[in-house]
Parts: structure tokens; C-alpha cells; sequence
């Protein structure tokens, strides 16, 4: 079949769904509500008349009359509500039509068959495969705006679609029906705040259901190409659900210390379920399958454990025995982590149980053996921990901390914070050099705060010892802007002992590593610095130099292998310097710490904090593989997943093995590429080879030039407006839903940082949220019209064709400025007050918005906007007609509740505007 042919058959497939869906909510709504199923038909017919022409406040007015005589009839939340769940029923349709599930995990082996004919050797490239690693990591990040029974019915409603379309199963629609009617009688929006154990509760449904046994699959695949077991999982699953306590008070170390627990009880429970099937179904007895000594030694040390009328009736099933064996130690696992002696009989990691799986499949034929390997994935995916918590704080609870430990000591007065930088290290160095202090001997004598500053890394090393060693690693300090920041916590973890200097350390040959299992324990935290604003971008290497150089942090990471782990920021840095600046300095600044490397001796290990918006660093993950700097992946890929980008990617098990085969690939395509091409002249060249390993995944000294002119002009741009302009902050208070966003029930985490109005102490989430809700969206696009309008146009092109970081980035801003409608968003601007900063603020964005446009489409040697890309661009557009309703009735509701003299009327108002905004966020499918 031909592209085109695909193409309109996949057109015609989409069409066909849309239709289906749109019938079944309309039947829906006949049987629930007929008036309201006749204004969301006039509705529809209205928005299809005003999309014909381009939108004016006259075209507006039909709909709001409409809206008007839907308010008077009482049934303003009914209409939003439809509208919301036709949105959720589309994005379910355009989730179907944008997955080949049948072809995902062949998506990793066309990667490799690509790579082959592009003249890589297979010998190398299985080496890629096997040590490549994706570790996602889930945050609580308030950007899902749905509650979870929407979630369920989400994923419900997909396998249900996917039933009548592919499997001709007629009664899934009724299934349909039954949903669609529950979801009618339920609020749309959560009615308390959402606690951190309930978004706990969300992830691990998405983990259990789809992200375990998708990953799982995907394990599989490979070891069906590298034909042998995995020794290490290729996917490694984190979370800051429990750990990320950065703004937010109610994450603290009791939370902390329970999110552990609930994780270590749901895998263990997990392996016990899929353990106590296999002791159904491998009944296979000694009679007819010859044991291998090992198992035979190992039963006869272990037959003891089981209960006397099990082993009996195991006598003649020695695989029954030894997992009826297994069940019982993974049960005291459980007794272990609340026991206060010790309880025998109990693994101690999960590498115990992986070697009990291997006894039993050396002794079983291929076939037999089939689920005890899929156990064993499960293992290699899960360990003890299910997910791995990343710890993340400010930096400045350390500092006062230490303050205040560091004052009672008679080290320093109690004015730490306020010494110059050079200072702070000469007292920490002395401080480090000191002997290891017993915390518990002056806790009497300390704050509260301090006090709780000391418990957070005892907890961890509870967590260690009684979940694994893998529960916590990563330890991150978010707005690091010095290397003090880290010697503070590296202080905390010599005197609790996640750090313990080795004896044998010479500062002269700092640069060998030791990699005996005893090294592994020296150093059991990985200080993470976070840079997140332009500046700190920018000096990062400066600071990772003076770490280096300094005595005892370079003896920490020799201790730890000579890997340090580095979090670069994609939210704060465009909000404080706009998108494009934001993408071009985190490029600069990894490839510089890149650059580094060889002459420090030290291998950084890049964590992306990557947000679901394109403007907090969405866009998808495989084109951003491609176009990292060189040489700054090598098989390693540690990103945030975010909000209702978790739903979307790994919800349902179709498009979660989509997404991780997806990125598979991408990660074996950008690994090779780094491993064998950057930089490096010996490569023979082949026709494919160099271009796309070496000329397209960097810059070349010329293009660097424009982009750097590119990045000067658009920053400058930017901060005239968000932090120049007077009058801004008021501006973005009255014309966005900014102050309803703020009391909406999202997420258990403030939208600020500190009280205050400035736009630096905001949170980069709610800023984006409420720029998307107003179809502004210029934290997404603003500032690159005026900088591309002071570069040639062909120069750009020339950019576009050859640089895989601009055409990535060029390609995401344009996905993003699809969804912005300045027709909607001067109705939001008609709130502001002053006349005169309403004029200023909105000719300033109309006219940097007319620039982007036409560069936009002119780069991309375009007529309209995705041209290029029709599948997307009809992707984008789908849901421009019930979002646009949205917003119209979320001004005129917000019109209402700002002229309404008494509460009771508002606070109906607010849960008719809180509905909205998640019918609008359901529809962009983007929050924050």
C-alpha cells in the first residue's frame, strides 16, 4: 500500500470512529437529557458555521445567544460536561488512530535493520541493545487534570473501541453506553484537594494494569533478538510521588517512609499472584521431568520451610515445592519490613529470586518454561522497590540546616547563608574533614526543622535496609547556583553513612574508579544538582569544575564511580527566558558539560525534567533523541514523565508498548550514532552514516552563530514583555483563568512557590495552564517571531534541513501554535481593566504572533501551518469546535462570577468554571 493510499485510509478510519463516537454520545444524551442533547446538536451545527468563516465577534455572537438561552434553561454544567466527555472520547479515537499497535515492538527491530544497512556490525549493535536504558520516572506533577474514574473509563472505552473496529465484538458498544452513563452522573471535578497517597493510587493503577506487563513485553522482544536472557532491565521505572517534597508540605518523611512500603508491598504481592498461578499450572512431576542437581540440593535445604501438609503433597512435584518455597519467602519479605528482630527464611534481594527462577527453567524445556521467563522479566523490571523514589528539595533546607548544626559546633556563626561562595567552602571543607559526628547527640540541642533535615536521610537509610538498596538514589536540589549547595548534603550523608569515605582514596589518582561490590556501598546517594534558570544553565560547568576539584566531593565521586548525575530543568528555564532560548542554552549547556568530561575525568549522567507541553519540554521523546547534542546519551535516557502525559503514553497497554518501543528504538538509533559517529573522523563513510550520525545530531560552527543570535534576540524579546512591561502580572491576572486554576483541586502541591505576585515565583505549571486556557499559549511560541525575522529566510531553511535540534524544535513550537486562537484570547483580554496596559500588553503579543506565523510556515515551506504533516495537523484540529465552545462559556461564566454580589451564586459559578477548565485542558490535551 502507497503512503498516500495509507494515509487516506487511515483518514477514512479516523472519520468513521469520529462518527461512531459522536452518534453513541448523542444517544447518550437522548436518553439522559433530551433539551441538552438538542442544544449541543444546535451548538454543533452553529461551531461548524462559524469555522467555515474566520472567527469574529460576530460569528461568536450565534453561539452566545445560544449559550445565553442554555444558561437561562439552567443547564450550563450539562453542556460543559457533554462537551468534555466528547472530548475524552475523541482523544480515545485519536490515541487509536496515532498507534499502530500491531507494529510497535517491530518499531525496535526496524531501528536495528536501519542501522545495519547504514554499515553499524550486528556484534556491535547487540552490545547497544543489552546495555541501553530507558528509566521514565513518574511525577505527581498537578498537570492530570482528570480523576481516576475517568482514567478507568479512558482505558475501558479503548480496549471497547478497539473491540467493535477490529474485532467486530457488537456488544462492546453497549459496554460504551454503560460508561458513558456512569460518567454523566459524576462530578467532573474532584471536590477535595487530591492527596499524595491518591496520586499514589493513580500511578500505581496505570503501573499494574499497563506499564508492568508492557514493559514486560518489550523485555521480552529484546531478548528474542539478542537470543539469551537479560541480565539488567532496559527499562528501569521511577517516581517523585512521595520523594518530591519541593514546595510541597505534605510530603514529609513519615509519607516518605509509607510510599515505600506501599510500593514494596504491591510487587511482592504482585510476584505472589503470578507465583501462585505457576504452582497451578506446573504440575510437572519428577516421574517425567529429570531435575537438575542444583534443584535437587536446593529443595533439600528448603523443603523445611513449607508447611508439613504442602510438602507432602509436593512430594513427587519438585517445581511446586520450590515455588510454594519461593511464595513463602517473598511472605516473610513482607513481615520483614515491620518486624523489629529478624525473620529467616526470606530473600534479600531480588537477584536471590532471579537465581531460584534461573534453577527451575535450566531444568524445564522451552515451552514449560515460557511464563517462569516472563516472571522472571517482572523481577529484573521491579526488584523490591517497583519504582525507584528520587528524593528532590530546595537547596536552601541543606544550607539552614547545616547553619544552624554547623554554628552549635562553634564552625561558622549562624550568618552561613550570607557568606560569599568561597567562604561556604572553606567552612564545608572543614567541616567535611572532620570526624563523622553522631547526629543523635546534639538533636536535643536543634530546631525543628533541622531536626527533620536529619531524619529525611535516616529514613533513607531505613528505606535501604529494609525495602533494597535500589529504593532511593537520585538526591536532587532544586535552583542549585553554587557548589556549596552540594557539599551541604554531601556533610548530611557522611554523618548518616550514605557516604563512607574509602580508606584507599589518593587524591592523585582520583580519576580510577572502583567497581568491587564493596564500592557500590560506599557511596549510596547520587547528589543531583538541578539547574533550572538560563544562569544557572550557563554556569553549570563551572560549578561541576569546582566539585571536581574540591578534595572531598571529588573522593565522593570516586566512591561512586566516578558518574555524577545532573537534572537540567526544561520548565523554569522557559519561563525565565522563553522557548527558544530555554531549548538552545540546555543544548549548549549538556554539550559543554559533555565537553568537559575527558578533562574532569568524570562521566555526567543527564536527567531530563521534561514537562507534557511543548514549552516545559514535550514533544516527543524519539525526535528529541535525535536532535541531543552528541555523545550526550550513550545508552542512558532518564526523563520525567508528567500529569496526563503518564495517562496518554502508558494508560492503555496498546499505546504504553507503543511509547516504550518507540523510545526504544530512538535510544538504539542515538546510542549508536554516539557510540560509533560523533566526533569521530576514522568512520569509513557509508551513505546514510555520517549524515545522520554526524552532521544532523550537531551544529555546525555556522548555524551555531544563528542560533545563538536566534536565542539573544528572542530572550530579549521575551523578558521585554513577561518581566519588563509594566503592568504584566496584571495583565496575566485578569486575562487568564490564572485565579481559578489556583483553587482547582488538581494536584496536592501549592501553584506557588512563595507567596508572592511576582512571575519567578510562580510555578512553571500553573503559568503554562493559564496561558493555555486563554489560547494564548505564549509561553509555547513567544519571542521567536522577532528573532527569526533578523535572520535571512534561506539561512534558516538551511538550518531547518541540516540541523536536527532546530527542525525538532521548529517542529514542536508549530505543533503547540496550531492550538493558539487569538479570536478566543482577545475575548480574555477584554477582563483587563486598564485600558492602556490592555493595549500595550495585547499589540505586543498580536504583532509577535503575526511574525511567528509567517516564518513559521515560511521555514517549513509551507501554505498553513502543518501542511506538511496532514495527519497531525488534522490530530491537532479535531477538537477545535468543542473547545471553543468551552471558552466561550468559560468567559461568560467568568463574566458572571465577576459581576455576581453574593456567594452562594459564586460558588456555583466557580464549579461551572473548574469545569471548564478541564473540559478545555481535555481538548488541547495539555495542562501544564
Amino acid at each position: 500500500m502507497s503512503q498516500s493510499t495509507a494515509q487516506i485510509f487511515d483518514e477514512q478510519t479516523l472519520d468513521r470512529e469520529i462518527q461512531f463516537i459522536r452518534e453513541i454520545m448523542i444517544d447518550m444524551l437522548q436518553q439522559v437529557d433530551k433539551q441538552v442533547c438538542d442544544f449541543f446538536l444546535s451548538l454543533y451545527g452553529k461551531l461548524q458555521a462559524s469555522t467555515d468563516t474566520t472567527h469574529d465577534d460576530k460569528n461568536f455572537q450565534a453561539i452566545r445567544e445560544e449559550l445565553h438561552t442554555i444558561g437561562l434553561a439552567g443547564k450550563t454544567l450539562e453542556i460543559i460536561k457533554a462537551f468534555s466527555l466528547y472530548n475524552i472520547l475523541i482523544n480515545i479515537v485519536e490515541e487509536r488512530f496515532n498507534i499502530d499497535a500491531t507494529q510497535s515492538l517491530e518499531r525496535i527491530a526496524g531501528a536495528y535493520d536501519s542501522l545495519l544497512l547504514e554499515g553499524f556490525d550486528r556484534q556491535d549493535l547487540d552490545k547497544i541493545l543489552e546495555s541501553i536504558c530507558f528509566y521514565p520516572v513518574f511525577t505527581a506533577h498537578p498537570t492530570e487534570s482528570r480523576r481516576r474514574t475517568f482514567l478507568e473509563a479512558h482505558s475501558q472505552i479503548t480496549q471497547d473501541l478497539r473491540k467493535i473496529f477490529e474485532l467486530g465484538d457488537k456488544k462492546a458498544k453497549e459496554h460504551i453506553q454503560y460508561r458513558l452513563h456512569l460518567l454523566w452522573q459524576t462530578n467532573l471535578v474532584r471536590t477535595q484537594k487530591i492527596e499524595v497517597l491518591f496520586e499514589l493510587d493513580n500511578l500505581l493503577f496505570i503501573v499494574e494494569n499497563s506499564i508492568l506487563p508492557s514493559s514486560q513485553k518489550v523485555l521480552e522482544y529484546i531478548e528474542s533478538m539478542l537470543e539469551h536472557p537479560l541480565k539488567h532491565s532496559p527499562i528501569r521505572l521511577g517516581s517523585w510521588i512521595g520523594g518530591d517534597r519541593d514546595g510541597n508540605p505534605f510530603v514529609t518523611n513519615d509519607l516518605m517512609t509509607e510510599v515505600m512500603k506501599i510500593q514494596h508491598k504491591l510487587i511482592v504481592n504482585f510476584y505472589i499472584k503470578k507465583l501462585e498461578r505457576l504452582v497451578r499450572e506446573l504440575s510437572i512431576s519428577e516421574d517425567y521431568t529429570k531435575t537438575s542437581p542444583r534443584l535437587d540440593k536446593s529443595l533439600q535445604k528448603e523443603l523445611p520451610i513449607l508447611d508439613e501438609k504442602i510438602a507432602q503433597i509436593c512430594a513427587s512435584e519438585p517445581f511446586r515445592a520450590k515455588l510454594y518455597i519461593m511464595i513463602k519467602k517473598l511472605q516473610n519479605r513482607l513481615v520483614y519490613v515491620n518486624a523489629p528482630s529478624t525473620i529467616s527464611h526470606t530473600y534479600a534481594t531480588p537477584q536471590e529470586i532471579i537465581a531460584d527462577v534461573d534453577m527451575l527453567i535450566e531444568s524445564l524445556d522451552e515451552v514449560s518454561g515460557k511464563y517462569l521467563r516472563q516472571f522472571r522479566r517482572f523481577v529484573l523490571l521491579g526488584g523490591f522497590h517497583l519504582m525507584q523514589l528520587d528524593f528532590r528539595e530546595h537547596k536552601d533546607a541543606f544550607a539552614q540546616a547545616i547553619s544552624e548544626i554547623l554554628c552549635l559546633l562553634g564552625v561558622c556563626d549562624n550568618d552561613f547563608m550570607s557568606y560569599k561562595e568561597d567562604r561556604k567552602i572553606e567552612i564545608l571543607n572543614t567541616a567535611l574533614a572532620m570526624p563523622k559526628l553522631e547526629l543523635g547527640t546534639i538533636s536535643e540541642q536543634l530546631s525543628e526543622s533541622t531536626q527533620n533535615v536529619i531524619d529525611i536521610f535516616l529514613r533513607i537509610v531505613w528505606g535501604k535496609k529494609y525495602i533494597n538498596e535500589g529504593i532511593l538514589k537520585t538526591f536532587i536540589l532544586s535552583m542549585t547556583t553554587d557548589a556549596s549547595d552540594l557539599l551541604c548534603v554531601l556533610w548530611f550523608a557522611k554523618q548518616t553513612g550514605l557516604w563512607k569515605p574509602s580508606k584507599s582514596y589518593k587524591e592523585s589518582h582520583k580519576t580510577e574508579v572502583d567497581s568491587s561490590d564493596e564500592s557500590k556501598l560506599r557511596a549510596r546517594i547520587a547528589i543531583t544538582p538541578l539547574f533550572e534558570t538560563i544562569d544557572d544553565l550557563c554556569r553549570a560547568g563551572n560549578i561541576m569544575r569546582t566539585l571536581v576539584q574540591n578534595p572531598h566531593y571529588s573522593h565522593y565521586l570516586h566512591d561512586i564511580g566516578m558518574r555524577q548525575e545532573i537534572m537540567v530543568g526544561y520548565s523554569d528555564s522557559s519561563k525565565d527566558g522563553g522557548i527558544f532560548t530555554s531549548n538552545y542554552s540546555l543544548y549548549v549547556a549538556i554539550e559543554e558539560l559533555k565537553a568537559l568530561e575527558s578533562s574532569l575525568g568524570v562521566e555526567f549522567v543527564l536527567f531530563h525534567g521534561r514537562g507534557g507541553s511543548v514549552s516545559r519540554g514535550g514533544g516527543t521523546l524519539e525526535s528529541a533523541l535525535l536532535a541531543s547534542p552528541p555523545r550526550s546519551v550513550l545508552g542512558f535516557l532518564k526523563t520525567t514523565e508528567q500529569g496526563e502525559v503518564i495517562s496518554s503514553k502508558y494508560l492503555n497497554r496498546s499505546s504504553a508498548e507503543f511509547f516504550l518501543a518507540s523510545t526504544m528504538a530512538g535510544l538504539l538509533k542515538k546510542t549508536s550514532y554516539d557510540a560509533f559517529c560523533a566526533n569521530n573522523t576514522k568512520i569509513p563513510p557509508t551513505p546514510n552514516m555520517l549524515t545522520q550520525g554526524n552532521i544532523k545530531c550537531s551544529i555546525s560552527p555556522h548555524h551555531k552563530q544563528i542560533m545563538e543570535q536566534l536565542s539573544a534576540i528572542s530572550h530579549k524579546t521575551y523578558r521585554k514583555l513577561v518581566y519588563e512591561t509594566d503592568g504584566f502580572i496584571e495583565y496575566f491576572k485578569s486575562a487568564t483563568p490564572i485565579s481559578f486554576i489556583q483553587q482547582l483541586n488538581l494536584g496536592s502541591r501549592p501553584s506557588k512557590r512563595r507567596d508572592t505576585t511576582r512571575v519567578e515565583d510562580l510555578r512553571a505549571i500553573p503559568w503554562v495552564f493559564a496561558w493555555t486556557q486563554n489560547r494564548a499559549i505564549i509561553p509555547a511560541w513567544y519571542g521567536l517571531g522577532s528573532a527569526l525575522s533578523a535572520v535571512d529566510l534561506g539561512e534558516l531553511r538551511s538550518c531547518y534541513k541540516e540541523s536536527e535540534f532546530f527542525a525538532a524544535t521548529i517542529s514542536n513550537i508549530s505543533q503547540a501554535f496550531l492550538k493558539v486562537d487569538l479570536c478566543i484570547a482577545k475575548q480574555y483580554n477584554d477582563f483587563v481593566q486598564d485600558g492602556a496596559i490592555q493595549d500595550r500588553i495585547w499589540a505586543q503579543i498580536t504583532d509577535e504572533y503575526e511574525k511567528t506565523l509567517r516564518l513559521l510556515v515560511a521555514i517549513r515551506e509551507e501554505e498553513n501551518l502543518l501542511d506538511s504533516e496532514p495527519t497531525l495537523q488534522k490530530s491537532i484540529l479535531l477538537r477545535n469546535d468543542s473547545v471553543m465552545t468551552l471558552n466561550l462559556l468559560q468567559i461568560e461564566l467568568m463574566k458572571k462570577y465577576f459581576a455576581t454580589p453574593y456567594e452562594a451564586k459564586r460558588t456555583r459559578l466557580m464549579e461551572q468554571i473548574h469545569s471548564t477548565i478541564i473540559g478545555i485542558a481535555q481538548g488541547l490535551r495539555n495542562t501544564g
